[in-house]
């Protein structure tokens, strides 16, 4: 029996986004072969619904006060918000825990991001696994190029040498985690090569089988675009998708429209218009799947991997995507979904599907078959398993390394 600790600074909240859906593979795997604890860090007040917290043997939650004040203005000044922002949570968060995270004796403590770890790290017994799913330099790197900092607003000179900073900051924590954890987990291949190849697993992104349903009946030529907007990457795409690449698809297709699903804000809310929905957050995305025509993902920025674009693929719905919203996917382009990065070209895609039911039909039919093939959760549940029992028996351990000594 392999006893472990889950310790996330994403709370398991319904609807479940990508992070909630990864994170409810990761715990159900674990709990398969032995009790998990968990331990999340969340804002004051704030914690799991009483209803997400019977899945564990024990739970518990430790608060992040607020960075504020003339401390955090000189740290953030001197070593960069990234790199402050991780000092102000291990200061804040050692003498917090709980007791029982900190005595027991754990096979495994498996850390949702690094985020997680980078604070708490050595205040555990027990081996460790990292799920490196998403790196942060890859997206504050990609903003950059943008000229926009993290939650989409452009960026002073003063926030882009801030933002060198971070991206060399977390390039060392990067490296941090491949030298000093047990096993690293990453979501796809591309990922992998940038840790040690030798010490990490890959375990995808993955999205449940979907009965086949008849399709509801769309009003005009749907496109969805769905996910939480109120992530600064999506609603950059969303303004992008309404201002840009709606008007070139509605010249050759006049009853084309836009259906924003998912959380959203008061600046996507303005994006709503005779052609554009926005339907905030909603209970399930199945009744938009049956009722898309298509699936974009019209993504300039973003790591690691895309659950919507799986969520497409189980519900026989085609995709339009950036490269960078397909990335780390073993799609092809052209077979399993349409690619491109311009305005111009994702329209002309969407144009060519909208008008082309055969070719829909035919796109669709294979990224279902790659979707049973490759990415339904049992099959990362396997790969979870493994990299815990890899771990637990230390057979990610390089000859010289050991384990973080326990910390007083």
């Amino acid at each position: 029996m392999t006893r472990s600790l889950f310790v996330s600074d994403i709370l398991p909240r319904r609807p479940a986004g990508g992070a909630v859906q990864r994170m409810d593979v990761v715990t159900g795997a674990l709990a398969e072969l032995g009790p998990v604890d968990a331990l999340f860090l969340a804002p004051p007040g704030s914690g799991p619904p009483p209803e997400e917290t019977a899945r564990f043997a024990r739970t518990g939650v430790v608060t992040v006060p607020p960075y504020t004040g003339a401390r955090a203005f000189w740290e953030i000044a001197a070593r960069g918000p990234s790199a402050a922002y991780a000092g102000h949570q291990r200061r804040a968060l050692a003498p917090a825990l709980p007791e029982w995270a900190t005595s027991t004796d754990y096979a495994l403590v498996w850390f949702n991001r690094e985020r997680a770890w980078l604070p708490l790290r050595g205040r555990f017994a027990g081996r460790t696994v990292v799920d490196v799913d998403d790196f942060e330099d890859v997206l504050i790197r990609r903003w950059r190029r943008l000229g926009r900092g993290v939650w989409g607003v452009p960026l002073t000179p003063w926030q882009r040498v801030q933002a060198r900073r971070s991206i060399a900051w977390w390039g060392r924590v990067h490296r941090r985690v491949a030298r000093e954890v047990d096993v690293a987990v990453v979501a796809c291949a591309a990922d992998a090569a940038r840790l040690d190849a030798g010490r990490t697993v890959v375990v995808p992104n993955t999205y449940p089988a979907r009965p086949p349903v008849p399709r509801s009946a769309g009003c005009g030529a749907t496109i969805l675009f769905q996910g939480s907007f109120d992530w600064a990457p999506n609603a950059h795409a969303a303004r992008w998708l309404t201002g840009e690449i709606l008007p070139r698809i509605r010249a050759r297709v006049p009853d084309a429209r836009v259906v924003l699903a998912g959380r959203s804000t008061p600046e996507v809310d303005a994006l709503a218009g005779p052609h554009v929905t926005v339907t905030g957050a909603v209970p399930s995305m199945t009744p938009y799947l049956r009722a898309a025509d298509l699936v974009v993902v019209p993504l300039r920025v973003g790591s690691g991997t895309r659950i919507k674009i799986l969520e497409a693929f189980a519900h026989g719905v085609p995709v339009v995507s950036t490269t960078i919203g397909a990335e780390g996917l073993d799609v092809v382009a052209g077979e399993h979904l349409a690619v491109a990065d311009t305005a111009d070209g994702l329209a002309r895609h969407c144009v060519d599907l909208l008008t082309d039911r055969s070719r829909r039909d035919a796109m669709a039919a294979a990224a279902s078959r790659l979707h049973l093939d490759r990415y339904l959760p049992e099959h990362a549940a396997a790969l979870v398993r493994r990299a815990a029992e890899r771990a637990a028996a230390g057979q990610g351990l390089r000859a010289n390394h050991r384990p973080a000594p326990r910390t007083p």
